[in-house]
């Protein structure tokens, strides 16, 4: 009886070339995928490795920590990444307006306070009857003590411009210090402004006040209530960005110097811009 010889089906065999290739292909589009994910701060650092371990010489090495590699914290020739940049001030913005907001808390002011988030940066909305007497511009012995208090937490604020900006509603008003709305908001401003300088310590070159009157209200002047609210003082912390619009800004300068105080007299007549 001869032995029966087997043949081995391989018609199907191509399935584990196609196989093979599908799982390299998925494998590329997952290493593409990754690689797409790059944190631009990483690889500015890593970029920068790159060329020092070259001979670039237009990066400085810093040696960091002794337990470590060397840290690269300055690379001139490059600029920041717009976008790590605009994320951290926003996260900064988001910390300061926190702080402020638990100093309100604690004053008791949270229906008379605002604290916002706009597109030039962060405004702390004050209403008139926190701060001063209906047509005074003197500020009452116990708003001192609060804008003393949201003045520390612009103390600690980095190099940030800060406009004082008084408003008044469009009820008219005619004495002899105040001619008019203008005057009356302007006052109020340099008021607050005095406060920040003379008894804070906020340098003068990082602060500045003006006074709208009645041109720039929150809500029409239709019921008293609105009126309410657009009688009211705004300290506004600026955006970066806005800060290079402010006249006479050349470069970002610490907000606490301690030639404040000494530089708030006579600067005093020209911070109304």
């Amino acid at each position: 009886m001869s032995k029966v010889k087997t043949v081995k089906d391989n018609a199907e065999r191509w399935l584990l070339t196609y196989a093979d290739l599908m799982n390299l292909l998925l494998i590329l589009f997952i290493l593409l995928y990754t690689m797409s994910k790059i944190d631009i701060a990483r690889y500015q650092t890593v970029a920068a490795s790159l060329r020092a371990a070259f001979g670039d010489a237009s990066t400085n090495q810093v040696i960091g920590d002794a337990g470590g590699a060397p840290a690269l914290i300055n690379i001139e020739g490059q600029n920041p990444s717009p976008v790590v940049e605009a994320q951290m001030e926003e996260q900064q913005m988001e910390e300061i307006r926190e702080n402020i907001s638990e100093v309100i808390n604690k004053e008791g002011l949270s229906g008379n306070v605002d604290v916002t988030v706009e597109e030039r940066g962060i405004v702390i909305s004050i209403e008139e009857k926190v701060l001063f007497k209906s047509g005074s511009a003197d500020l009452e012995p116990d708003s001192r003590l609060t804008i003393e208090k949201i003045g520390k937490v612009l103390l600690a604020v980095p190099g940030k411009q800060i406009r004082v900006e008084g408003h008044t509603d469009n009820v008219p008003i005619s004495t002899s210090r105040f001619p008019d709305n203008q005057e009356l908001s302007t006052a109020r401003a340099n008021s607050v402004w005095r406060i920040l300088v003379n008894n804070v310590g906020i340098s003068p070159k990082n602060l500045s006040a003006t006074g709208y009157g009645e041109y720039r209200p929150k809500k029409p002047n239709d019921t008293e209530e609105n009126r309410a609210q657009n009688r009211r003082v705004d300290i506004a912390i600026l955006k970066d960005i806005f800060d290079k619009s402010e006249s006479g800004v050349e470069s970002v300068t610490p907000v606490n110097e301690s030639a404040a105080a000494g530089e708030a007299q006579a600067t005093e007549e020209t911070t109304i811009r």
